[in-house]
């Protein structure tokens, strides 16, 4: 792997060409690089790879070339519909300007370090890159695997320097955050073994004593899946700790997941216990930004994520924008951590996330720092190339070209066994057919993303447009209803007949 001295030093060289020219050619690894234990976690995991599909967006440029790299082979079904979510490709050469390569492997593991086992692949791709300055290599997170995929095609790297990955840990991202004035939760940080953890669920108990819950982070965790929940309720007033360590393990939110497992990751990896936020009714807003190869932040959203699971900590999909209430305060210390982390090196996507409570909205508290594409960032730009319009940061809001506010509701994990019954073809047939598919005339409706995972799990990506949020939500609401009356009568016609 790409860790020597000349290797880094080389490959901060590279990075130093981003900017320096419009690209002209363009290669998506959208890798989920993480442990092949976790990514067993993860149901149909491979299909993650098409999130990255708005990259396809990249072909309104002339001439320019994209390359997109996946496991296994795109469905042409797949492919067809996510260009035909790209304005003003028709009748362009922009099909002949888009370049697949599959690596032919399902397996799981990195597709980075697939890409990495193909020398042939790897040598078609490093003949496409004629100029580093006319190059960039677009990966869903940045990690040593990504650093030494960009010295073998000689292509910088559109993302975080793998070397500045502790700032987006759950330790480091509280530290930066808090530095810079940035509020975040009572907690305590680099807690790495059981007696810390014990130790440190007493500090916080000690310093807050009606505090209700803590949440117990791994350093580095996807989609609230490293998280637990640990419930003070009956806690004594004198000696927490001996009270804790009997209660010990902490109540996981990922399936699968079993508390050895979770302190064994734990003791390796490090983690954080925080404050639970508790309140009536508690959001969890987070902030898109891109920083610029120049160290500009840029704000490309604000939304609300909903979380699922277990203990209500699982990513499962998101509103966008936040709720007028907080937006432009989330805004703010977005902005104000994202320049933090300019100053400190890191560049392109990334996103924070914050808990608030509705019924005090002035209260808004930064919770992690992620270093890559989260699972709003396709929804967000998926829309933004259908809109073509810009993003308000006086308001917080989406407007189309003719200054009409957009909002939408999206996940990616709409799932229901019946689903696997449906081919991509009925689900845009039930959509038109209901009048719910997006219509560019209106700029309204719904349409749908990662869809490979359709046959054999039943989940796709669904966003839904509206001109206000409500207006968002019940498209989105009538749409997955009609998928689900349409996947009943498509396994049982002659009951629903």
């Amino acid at each position: 792997m790409a860790t020597s001295p000349q290797d880094i030093a080389a490959f901060q060289e590279l990075q130093e060409s981003l900017g320096a020219g419009a690209p002209e050619v363009v290669v998506v690894v959208p890798s989920l690089t993480l442990h092949s234990d976790e990514l067993r976690k993860i149901p149909g995991a491979g299909h993650f790879e098409q999130r990255l599909l708005f990259t396809l967006q990249l072909l309104r440029t002339p001439g320019l070339h994209l390359h997109y790299v996946t496991s296994d082979r795109l469905p042409p079904a797949v492919v067809d519909y996510a260009l035909g979510l790209v304005p003003a490709l028709a009748g362009t050469d922009a099909r002949d300007r888009l370049h697949l390569h599959d690596c032919g492997d399902d397996s799981p593991a990195p597709l980075t370090a697939k890409l990495l086992d193909r020398p042939d692949l790897l040598e078609r791709l490093a003949a496409a890159v004629t100029d580093p300055a006319t190059a960039r290599l677009v990966v869903f997170t940045s990690t040593p695997l990504e650093r030494e995929l960009a010295l073998r095609l000689g292509t910088p790297v559109q993302a975080c320097d793998p070397d500045l990955a502790a700032l987006g840990t759950k330790s480091g991202g509280r530290v930066l955050l808090r530095s810079a004035g940035v509020p975040v939760l009572d907690g305590v940080e680099g807690v790495s073994t059981e007696a810390d953890l014990v130790r440190a669920l007493a500090e916080l108990k000690r310093r807050s004593p009606g505090l209700e819950k803590a949440v117990v982070k791994l350093n580095e965790s996807f989609a609230g899946a490293g998280n637990a929940v640990f419930s003070y309720a009956g806690a004594p007033d004198d000696d927490p700790e001996s009270w804790i360590a009997r209660r010990l393990p902490v109540a996981l939110t990922a399936p699968g997941d079993t508390w050895e497992g979770f302190r064994d990751k734990f003791t390796t990896m490090g983690g954080v216990v925080e404050a639970f936020l508790a309140g009536r009714s508690v959001r969890s807003p987070s902030a898109q930004l891109e920083i610029e190869p120049d160290g500009r932040v840029v704000v490309l959203s604000t939304h609300d994520q909903v979380l699922g699971g277990p203990c209500g900590q699982t990513f499962t999909g998101c509103a966008f924008p936040a709720q007028r209430a907080y937006r432009l305060r989330v805004q703010e210390l977005g902005l104000r951590g994202g320049r933090a982390l300019a100053a400190a090196g890191v560049r392109g996507h990334l996103s924070i996330d914050f808990v608030v409570d509705e019924d005090a909205p002035e209260g808004v508290y930064a919770l992690e720092v992620n270093l890559r594409m989260g699972g709003a960032t396709a929804p967000f730009l998926f829309t933004h190339g259908l809109l073509d319009g810009e993003y308000d940061t006086a308001t917080g809001e989406y407007r189309t070209r003719d200054g009409a506010p957009r909002c939408y509701v999206t996940s990616d994990r709409v799932h229901d066994d019946a689903f696997r019954a449906l081919i991509q073809a009925d689900l845009v047939a039930t959509a038109e057919r209901r009048g719910l598919a997006y219509d560019p005339a209106t700029a309204l409706g719904c349409f749908f993303y990662a869809l490979g995972a359709l046959p054999e799990y039943g989940r796709l990506g669904v966003v839904a447009i509206g001109a206000d949020p409500h207006d968002a939500q019940r498209r989105y609401d009538e749409l997955v209803n009609a998928l689900r009356q349409a996947a009943t009568a498509t396994r049982d016609p002659v009951a629903t007949g």
